[in-house]
């Protein structure tokens, strides 16, 4: 059995949660994903996992509300349960999707910038 180490929250989210979610959420609902990321940015702190490029003020969630003015809501999630029309699974779909616009995104503005040595 092949074992791949993910360096980033992006990358095990875009590969093993969206193929299978109700594995690592319990269900395949987008009220779930909040907990999961939070676990793992628990874990990160706690290893200092520099690679990491899903927080912060590059992170998604600001991309996102760049992209996308979604507006003022409480919770993160809730721009995708809106969108998908209070559908948990359509949302938790649609997650996937602008993450991997997002990721695509940041990995070609990293092929912009010069190398340093």
């Amino acid at each position: 059995m092949k074992v791949h180490q993910y360096n980033n929250l992006t990358e095990l989210l875009l590969t093993l949660v969206r193929e299978r979610p109700g594995m690592y959420l319990g269900t395949a609902h987008i009220s779930k994903l909040p907990n999961f990321i939070l676990g793992y940015q628990f874990c990160n702190n706690i290893s200092k996992n520099e690679k990491d490029f899903y927080f912060g003020e590059k992170g998604f969630l600001n991309w996102y509300a760049t992209n996308y003015n979604p507006g003022k809501m409480s919770f993160w999630q809730d721009y995708f349960l809106v969108e998908a029309g209070n559908d948990e699974f359509k949302a938790l779909t649609l997650y996937f999707t602008r993450l991997e616009e997002y990721y695509n995104w940041y990995k070609s503005q990293l092929d912009k910038q010069p190398e340093t040595k």
